[in-house]
């Protein structure tokens, strides 16, 4: 069973030999960003900085890397990404179910929707997916974690009043925070209250993150690719 799993996640690779940069503790980045050993930053960038490297102790993230940190690096890698599944399975769980009333799990909505704005600002002011052997699944985390926010907004809608009209099932608040995230905006559901509009600008505000961060990706890529092209003309 053991080998068929492996085989699964790792295709014809022998685990053991699978080349994954090691990691960095959550706790040696922050002490990299206060002594500016990797960041010639100041002003208002360091505080920003500062603030985004110490915000992952608020989060389950850190504890998951703590309690890994003995296992193999591509373990570490493998449960990072059962992480990011899991939370981008709990709103879709919330909203299928119909259970944005229940508080504590708006809560947790919340906190998890929380977590993946930082993560993502964390990608952009503080990038480690310089590696080219990550690259690949480093873009398909960020699809996941979109596809959270998506469905994390989603279910904000349906557990508020803030639409011109009630958001009675969980096709509506995913199809209105959809293309609210794509900026489409159809105009049979829009916001009436301030509330609203606050939401409706921040999840806005979040996709051009995604963008920039897309963006943050592809072009060192295309960069890479058009080097090879031309070293391979002369």
């Amino acid at each position: 069973m053991k080998k068929h799993l492996n085989k699964l996640l790792f295709g014809s690779h022998d685990p053991e030999k699978f080349k994954i940069p090691s990691s960095t503790s959550q706790f040696t980045k922050i002490s990299n960003v206060w002594n500016s050993s990797q960041y010639h930053d100041f002003g208002i960038e360091r505080f920003f900085r500062l603030f985004l490297v110490s915000s992952k102790v608020f989060f389950p993230v850190i504890y998951i890397e703590l309690l890994t940190r003995n296992l193999p690096a591509h373990s570490k890698k493998i449960y990072g990404e059962f992480y990011v599944i899991f939370k981008t399975l709990v709103p879709f769980i919330i909203l299928f179910y119909g259970l944005w009333d229940h508080y504590w799990l708006y809560v947790i909505n919340i906190y998890l929707l929380i977590e993946t704005f930082l993560y993502v600002f964390n990608k952009i002011f503080l990038p480690e997916h310089n590696y080219k052997a990550l690259a690949n699944r480093s873009m398909i985390l960020l699809f996941f974690n979109f596809f959270e926010v998506i469905a994390s907004f989603g279910v904000i809608y349906a557990a508020g009043n803030y639409l011109n009209q009630p958001v009675s099932t969980w096709i509506d608040a995913l199809y209105f925070s959809f293309i609210t995230g794509a900026t489409i905006g159809y105009g049979d559901f829009y916001p009436i209250n301030e509330t609203g509009k606050i939401l409706v600008i921040v999840q806005v505000m979040s996709t051009i993150s995604f963008l920039l961060l897309f963006f943050n990706f592809f072009a060192p890529r295309s960069q890479d690719i058009n080097r090879g092209l031309n070293s391979g003309t002369e």
